[in-house]
């Protein structure tokens, strides 16, 4: 069984390479856009968290918990789980497991009240060759938590992450693979997969003409200069402007360590904070849904290079996200960075 099966039996779950030709793809003849709209983060309708018997451990890496059995009797002093499907687990998530917020864990089979801080813990082997993790400071790599229920759309910033571990797989490699990287048929898949999972885990439903919309937008492969396309938005002027200051400032800071990482996440999480505060704003959702989709993004990818054992340096495929959902909403967000990644 694989790790996608899993999701409809979750109880609570959580809920980023240039492309080297700028092909264009233009919108087919006789589609009339209609404006995408964007789902209020509280009306989501996705379970938040991982289900374990200590409740509710927030990370958009969820399925894996699905086979693990208690390893308390391991005497270690934090709380540990043992995997039985090591080998998917391995391919699927790699060396780390993100905690994207800190959890607090209530005296638990003899081991003391603890909480366990936000970050990334590194798998490790057990002694009887099981795939384990222990949540322990000694595994950890901290990071800021990601979570920021002050943002009203963080839930979309959730909800974007997750998708993107159901979807960025090997099995959909290989489909983009099939078709030679060929960016419409690459573009009809990723759509297709995105609109199904979130019809299936958030209820929200895409119609046929966005779907459409989504496989035919023209993908712009100078993603990165945030500034231009800014310019061509629907936004507001002062909208652009204050969206446009923000990603000047998340791109002035690199993310090539987890401590990188931690400082990112942590000035984007003020920045949501001041932006709800901001009453000048023409289109607060928008904003507040791009900016909490830029980080949760940015995180996402930074997580699958260190996990994967891959150099730290990736390109900005977080802006085709916030680019693709200023321009069609989250779901030609999830393909505008789907096809940055995977049509290299």
């Amino acid at each position: 069984m694989t790790t996608r099966n899993f999701f409809s039996i979750l109880c609570l779950v959580t809920i980023s390479t240039f492309i080297v030709s700028c092909e264009k793809t233009a919108i087919e003849p006789g589609i009339v856009k209609t404006p995408s709209t964007l789902p209020e983060g509280n009306r989501i309708r996705i379970h938040f968290g991982t289900s374990t018997y200590m409740g509710c451990m927030y990370s958009f890496s969820n399925c894996i918990w699905i086979g693990w059995g208690n390893a308390t009797d391991l005497q270690q002093q934090s709380p540990a789980f043992l995997f039985d499907n090591g080998e998917e687990v391995s391919a699927e998530y790699g060396n780390y497991f993100p905690l994207t917020a800190d959890f607090t864990v209530e005296s638990l089979n003899g081991l003391p009240p603890q909480v366990l801080h936000s970050g990334f813990y590194r798998f490790q082997t057990s002694p009887d060759g099981r795939k384990l993790i222990s949540f322990s400071d000694a595994n950890l790599q901290p990071v800021a938590p990601l979570v920021n229920p002050n943002n009203p759309q963080d839930n979309l910033g959730q909800l974007h992450n997750l998708a993107m571990q159901a979807i960025f797989t090997a099995q959909t490699k290989a489909e983009i693979k099939a078709v030679n990287y060929d960016l419409k048929a690459a573009r009809k898949i990723l759509a297709t997969q995105s609109v199904q999972f979130l019809e299936t885990e958030a209820e929200i439903l895409i119609n046929e003409v966005e779907q459409t919309q989504i496989e035919n937008a023209a993908f712009d492969g100078n993603y990165d200069d945030h500034q231009a396309w800014l310019q061509s938005s629907s936004l507001s002027a002062n909208d652009r402007k204050v969206l446009g200051d923000i990603l000047d400032q998340a791109s002035s800071m690199p993310v090539n360590s987890p401590e990188q990482l931690s400082a990112f996440v942590s000035i984007m999480t003020e920045l949501e904070n001041g932006l709800v505060q901001n009453t000048t704003l023409d289109n607060p959702k928008l904003l507040l849904s791009a900016v909490s989709v830029a980080k949760y993004s940015r995180y996402y990818w930074y997580w699958k290079c260190l996990t994967n054992d891959e150099p730290a340096a990736r390109p900005n495929w977080w802006k085709a996200d916030v680019k693709g959902l200023i321009e069609g909403g989250l779901g030609q967000a999830l393909v505008d960075s789907l096809v940055a990644a995977l049509t290299k």
